[in-house]
């Protein structure tokens, strides 16, 4: 444990982790608030359960720092948990709790479309670890196309995240929950009512809702990938593993 805890501290630097700590501790607020809603509130078991599985989701680098060594999830970068705890914030904390999805007409446009680029760069960086760990390198097309494509493995596996939240809700309630927030019932008088695409029928909405999702998340991915195709920055100047890995290669010679 006490090397363990010494690997945290090489590796991240003690403001991140006060950061951190401080969104957790607004999450496990939302946590706990969501089994006590305030009078007239109907209780939904969904808005507890998602904000703690996303609260979990917080600790993926200390969790990828217990690792072995030659693991590749020892050489993400500490960085990497920071934007994702910022994008779990906003969707649970600011969306979810402060139901900022209803009540600002583009706080899910945004997440979608910062998300799906973010998603990219998250890509990269696992990319880089994985030739890191195995000192190795990779064309920076390959590079480029596994990080997009875990860009779109991200985003579908978070619609399917929310997809099995309300179904959960609805074996357990009889009434399906609101994660894919589906329901032009629910959004009807609210700025979220204006979807991205004119739906024209209001049975089309809830499609309409999801697919809005799905380009804004590949309009993100791609100008990400144009970024990183132009700044590299993790095969230019000090972040240039594969320099690192050369000199060490001949250091043991």
């Amino acid at each position: 444990m006490k090397d363990y805890i010494q690997r945290l501290k090489d590796n991240c630097p003690t403001y991140r982790f006060v950061f951190w700590w401080i969104l957790r501790a607004t999450l496990l607020f939302a946590f706990v608030k969501g089994f006590f809603p305030a009078e007239g509130e109907a209780f939904d078991i969904t808005d507890p359960l998602q904000v703690g599985a996303n609260f979990l989701c917080t600790f993926a680098w200390e969790i990828f720092m217990a690792f072995p060594k030659k693991s590749i999830f020892r050489h993400v970068a500490s960085g990497f948990q920071s934007a994702l705890m910022v994008m779990i914030w906003c969707g649970s904390f600011g969306g979810k709790f402060l139901n900022l999805y209803y009540d600002f007409r583009w706080w899910d446009v945004a997440l979608h479309f910062v998300g799906g680029g973010a998603c990219v760069f998250f890509g990269y960086e696992i990319v880089c670890a994985i030739l890191k760990a195995r000192k190795s390198t990779a064309p920076m097309t390959l590079i480029l196309l596994a990080s997009v494509g875990f860009s779109f493995l991200a985003s579908t596996c978070w619609e399917l995240f929310e997809f099995s939240f309300d179904q959960i809700a609805g074996m357990m309630g009889g009434y399906p929950g609101d994660a894919q927030h589906w329901s032009l019932e629910l959004a009807l008088g609210t700025p979220k009512e204006l979807t991205l695409f004119d739906p024209i029928v209001p049975e089309r909405w809830p499609i309409m809702d999801t697919m809005a999702d799905i380009v804004l998340n590949s309009v993100g991915a791609l100008l990400a990938y144009i970024f990183i195709k132009f700044v590299p920055y993790r095969h230019k100047g000090k972040n240039a593993f594969e320099l690192e890995q050369k000199e060490a290669e001949k250091a043991t010679k």
